[in-house]
């Protein structure tokens, strides 16, 4: 692979044998990692098993445990006085057997660093009979790999992987700059969690790219959000005789109305560009619901959560707040008590939004789209979720892009799955992408990793 020319149109090519002599590899690699049924807070054999195939690769290999203690200091510590949280670390799975991984490809040292993040976890697979094939058991047909987490984000993750399998084999020395796949837990429990794992070990990078699905399209923002839990509280009484007493589902639907009703009158898609072509500004969805405790019965309970959806220059304490006084106001004014719903945030995390103009790290990525797609790259927009991308840039203005194979339409739904060629497609771009970046001649702006080793393991 060349280096990207600076001075050029377009970035060179990374000699297609490079890629193609890697693609069987490359196949059986994703549709092994979908038969780890790595659902949150069960990642650990998943990620073993890309430590050892890191190994086997010539790649320098940090697997580790992190601590509860070591997020909750960097929580409560850098990441609360820069006001991108407060209190306490989000209610989360335990860390204990989520180990981090960080698989290195080591540079001369003469060049900036590129990290490439992807999650560990995936979202569980209920009502597999619907499936067109066994959510778990990696299949190919007709050019797409089935299963869970097939595009959110084992695509991804193997298409990066692919690329620096081929960097590792074409430049065995390295590149100027270290490139690294950091693996990490806890995106799809609590996100941002896993990547501050790796932060807290000490890894830094001049640049990122998360490994989302993003149909192979270059982002450069990403929502921020909180989850909500909604409690409504009634009094029970024998279904008989029900106008005795206050039912808790019943305000549970009104509040459910009330929050869709937010969602419309929040719908400013002027409010930030990158965002415009996603229908909903800042969506609310109400994704669990439990109300009742026997039958015949009116409920004296009912409680539902769901996720509100920001933008990355929202004010989220604002918002929360406003969140709160409309649920509350929406509820007076159709005749329910509205003390008799409690709010309760358990998640918060950061967008990012990096501009693109200028900026070498989207100069950069949309000539390699450009150039390996054939296609112009048209306008900058942003990946319509939270995820990763919010972690580095909060804390060390890391220019980071969201970036990868697969479609957002396609993740968390029955018959999730990725194209292979897509799959492929990003593995050039991203070997294109490091030796652009890596190679560029720029003086490295940070320690890629201040503790770093060639190789450590105590997970």
């Amino acid at each position: 692979m060349k280096p990207f020319d600076q001075d050029r149109a377009r970035p060179s090519t990374p000699p297609p044998a490079a890629i193609a002599d890697l693609a069987p590899w490359a196949l059986e690699l994703l549709c092994e990692s979908i038969r780890f049924r790595s659902v949150s807070g069960d990642e650990a054999a998943l990620v073993r098993f890309l430590a050892r195939e890191g190994e086997r690769l010539g790649l320098g290999v940090d697997l580790w445990q992190a601590t509860e203690g070591e997020i909750e200091a960097l929580w409560r510590g850098e990441w609360s006085r820069r006001g991108l949280g407060e209190g306490g670390v989000p209610a989360h799975k335990p860390l204990a057997g989520r180990p981090t991984l960080v698989l290195k490809l080591a540079g001369r040292g003469t060049g900036p660093s590129l990290m490439f993040n992807a999650h560990s976890d995936v979202v569980s697979a209920p009502n597999p009979e619907l499936w067109r094939h066994d959510p778990w058991a990696g299949v190919l047909e007709n050019g797409q790999v089935y299963g869970r987490g097939a595009c959110d984000t084992k695509g991804p993750l193997v298409a990066a992987l692919w690329a620096m399998a081929a960097l590792a084999r074409e430049h065995p020395g390295g590149l100027d700059g270290d490139v690294m796949l950091e693996i990490v837990p806890g995106e799809e429990d609590c996100v941002g969690l896993g990547t501050m794992s790796s932060v807290a070990r000490g890894y830094r990078a001049d640049a990122s790219v998360i490994l989302e699905p993003t149909t192979n399209l270059p982002r450069c923002a990403s929502r921020a959000g909180c989850r909500f839990t909604i409690t409504a509280t009634g009094r029970s009484v024998h279904g008989t005789v029900k106008w005795l007493g206050v039912d808790a589902i019943a305000i549970a639907h009104a509040a459910m109305a009330v929050v869709s009703a937010m969602e419309t009158r929040w719908n400013d898609r002027t409010a930030d560009g990158l965002f415009a072509a996603y229908p909903i500004a800042r969506p609310m969805t109400i994704d669990t619901i439990k109300g009742g405790e026997w039958q015949g019965m009116v409920a004296d309970r009912c409680t539902f959560g769901g996720y509100l959806e920001l933008l990355p220059r929202d004010d989220w304490r604002e918002r929360r707040g406003a969140f709160v006084r409309e649920l509350r106001g929406g509820l007076a004014g159709v005749g329910i008590d509205p003390q008799s719903v409690t709010v309760e945030f358990t998640e918060q995390y950061a967008g990012h939004r990096l501009s693109p103009a200028g900026e070498p790290l989207c100069d950069l990525a949309s000539r390699v789209y450009e150039f390996h797609t054939g296609r112009a790259f048209g306008s900058w927009g942003a990946f319509n979720s939270g995820c990763e991308s919010g972690i580095r840039p909060g804390l060390h203005a890391t220019p980071t892009v969201v970036f990868g194979p697969g479609d957002l339409a396609h993740a968390h739904a029955i018959d999730e799955h990725v194209a292979i060629a897509d799959v492929g497609l990003a593995a050039e771009m991203f070997g294109s992408l490091a030796v652009g970046w890596c190679n560029s001649g720029r003086a490295a702006a940070s320690e890629s990793c201040p503790v770093s080793p060639s190789k450590k393991e105590s997970a």
